[in-house]
């Protein structure tokens, strides 16, 4: 994927999403968000963050990078109906915010070399702010989970490969492969000594002219690889399962549903396609109301996985 095509229709894409959050969420009591911010060596990003009610301990994290001049990020997300799941299914979610002196666009430096490494530039950003609520809120550290939506996505992929020792699953959505090249082999040198296979789900909308279908396709084949470099046998190459989902309150439009199951039960990968939409569509199914069923599958998958002594997720 070409980064100049990403970033061309990032301005178009911020402005339909914006015109779908005016359009079409629902009105809604909006979530109590705190922002902070957290400094390395790499710089400084802010995020927000929102707990749900009661005692944080024990609960589990989810982190969601925004895609590129995602309107819903600025000033803040209050309208970001992740949050409500997070209430109805009690885990903490944090927001990091890309910094604009980064990049104009608001986008995530996924391409950057320096940002494809552990403990380099915004990954290790990203891994730090993890870490920091891990320890001030005293959460739940075998239940981490990370995803993101286009060049969010994409920068999942890159933390996905450089610290599975710390997410227990992913969902790298309309994103691309990791350093945009074919095959596992690049995943699992990127993972080390921590390789294992990572639990992944997938939301590619069938006619994203950004992160096309064939790079959604390329993304899920890379991961699939990974996994049974890691673990032989473990990831089947074919879905164990599809399913038709008409829409419905939570579901706008018509999607697909394909699971990827290993021999020992585990669900490995979920590959969810959005029909008759586009990239601006997909991000707005994932961060506003009418979109919430859509969002609590995400999280459905993303939860059932937890990370182990061996740092396997399966």
């Amino acid at each position: 994927m070409r980064c100049t095509a990403l970033r061309f229709f990032a301005v178009l894409g911020g402005v339909l999403v914006f015109v779908a959050a005016l359009l079409i969420a629902a009105p809604g009591a909006h979530a109590q968000i705190d922002k902070r911010c957290y400094t390395n060596s790499a710089g400084t990003r802010c995020y927000y963050l929102h707990i749900p009610p009661g005692d944080s301990a024990g609960k589990p994290l989810m982190v969601y990078l925004h895609g590129c001049n995602d309107p819903i990020a600025h000033p803040n997300p209050t309208g970001f109906s992740l949050t409500r799941v997070a209430d109805e299914m009690g885990f903490v979610l944090a927001y990091p915010i890309q910094d604009q002196a980064a990049n104009a666009l608001y986008c995530w430096n996924w391409d950057k070399p320096g940002n494809q490494e552990r403990d380099r530039g915004e990954p290790s950003l990203i891994a730090g702010i993890t870490t920091t609520l891990l320890d001030d809120l005293d959460l739940d550290r075998s239940r981490v989970y990370l995803g993101g939506y286009s060049a969010g996505g994409a920068t999942t992929t890159n933390l996905g490969a450089t610290y599975p020792d710390l997410y227990a699953a992913i969902a790298p959505m309309a994103g691309a492969p990791y350093r945009t090249q074919l095959g596992g082999q690049v995943v699992i040198d990127a993972m080390g000594p921590r390789a294992r296979p990572m639990p992944t789900f997938f939301l590619q909308t069938l006619f994203d002219q950004v992160s096309n279908i064939v790079i959604g396709r390329t993304n899920l084949a890379q991961w699939l690889d990974a996994d049974n470099l890691a673990d032989p046998g473990s990831a089947p190459l074919l879905p164990t399962g599809v399913e038709l989902l008409m829409p419905g309150r939570g579901i706008p439009i018509p999607l697909t549903l394909e699971h990827y199951a290993s021999p020992r039960g585990c669900e490995l990968a979920q590959f969810t396609t959005p029909l008759v939409a586009e990239h601006a569509f997909g991000a707005a199914i994932l961060q506003q109301d009418f979109g919430i069923d859509v969002q609590r599958n995400l999280m459905r998958f993303l939860l059932a996985h937890r990370m182990t002594a061996a740092h396997q997720a399966c």
